[in-house]
């Protein structure tokens, strides 16, 4: 047995909160009951990505991200076990993806990124998993059906709208039939965010708070675009291969989620408590042919009757 298929062996008995801990210990030592563990890159890049380091990135949006996928998993009948393969899109440096060690073989969980430098940090840093480099448009190398679960935070809350729309017409063909996606993005909340840093100059901390200020200006107007079900987006870039040409700063209402991109995949659901998540979060699913065939017909028929 490969080593990486023992470490799953092991840690598949764990619960959720023991692997959480285990997890969190790795800061401190990089091997836990004989076992490597995925361990942490520089502090000041993980602070970089995700504004925190070190067990405390895990355990806030990490942790709770990471158990609203479980959760829609359930909800939605899609099985975690030996043979699920998942794609986390927009890795980053591995905050997300290791939390699913412990559910599945490292041979079927894979992370992308736009950004090389990262890819290679997933790579020696996290010891499991798959980790490539991709391109800021799709499409990928995957084949047609190839994961039962996408999962992307904070992906969607940066790109361009029509960058955004390739991935997930992307998402639609590399899904398995039932697969699920689940996806966040900024909620309306944020204009007021942004409107309070471009108001109180004092909140401005970091660079990313002097492009936010100016963003999406004026924010009365802004607001009722996102009313009316429109895609906001403001080019700011986010430094190195984060070119501005498709990385910004995206607000997606949920009625543009459920009409644009419920055409490719179903629209489950989409909520946003900032009690529960920083950000707004999404699911859809991929149907299988016959679902989508009716789907088709249905939305066929629904065009043409309000036409």
């Amino acid at each position: 047995m490969h080593d990486n298929d023992k470490f799953y062996e092991y840690m598949k008995s764990k619960t959720d909160e023991q692997f959480l801990d285990l997890l969190c210990q790795a800061e401190n030592t990089s091997v836990i009951d004989g076992f490597k563990m995925p361990v942490f890159p520089d502090e000041s890049l993980q602070k970089q990505f995700v504004g925190s380091s070190g067990g405390t990135s895990l355990k806030n949006e990490g942790w709770l991200f990471y158990k609203l996928v479980k959760e829609y998993c359930h909800r939605f009948n899609v099985p975690i076990n030996s043979t699920t393969k998942i794609l986390d899109f927009g890795c980053g440096w591995g905050r997300m993806i290791r939390f699913y060690f412990k559910d599945m073989p490292s041979r079927n969980i894979y992370g992308v990124d736009v950004d090389p430098e990262i890819i290679q940090i997933c790579k020696d840093t996290l010891n499991y998993g798959n980790y490539s480099t991709c391109d800021p448009l799709p499409p990928t190398t995957f084949a047609d059906d190839s994961f039962d679960i996408i999962f992307s935070y904070s992906v969607f809350s940066h790109l361009r709208e029509d960058v955004a729309n390739k991935w997930i017409q992307e998402f639609s063909r590399i899904l398995k039939p039932n697969g699920i996606l689940v996806a966040t993005t900024q909620g309306e909340g944020f204009l007021d965010f942004c409107k309070s840093l471009n108001e109180n100059p004092e909140q401005k901390t970091t660079g990313w708070h002097e492009a936010l200020a100016n963003c999406f200006l004026p924010i009365e107007e802004s607001r009722q675009r996102y009313s009316k079900g429109e895609f906001l987006y403001a080019p700011t870039g986010g430094g190195g291969v984060r070119e501005s040409s498709f990385y910004g700063e995206a607000i997606i209402p949920q009625s543009y989620i459920k009409e644009t991109w419920g055409k490719l995949l179903k629209f489950l659901e989409y909520f946003y408590d900032t009690n529960r998540l920083p950000q707004a979060v999404f699911v859809l699913q991929k149907l299988d042919s016959s679902s989508r065939m009716k789907l088709r017909q249905r939305l066929g028929f629904l065009k043409k009757f309000t036409m």
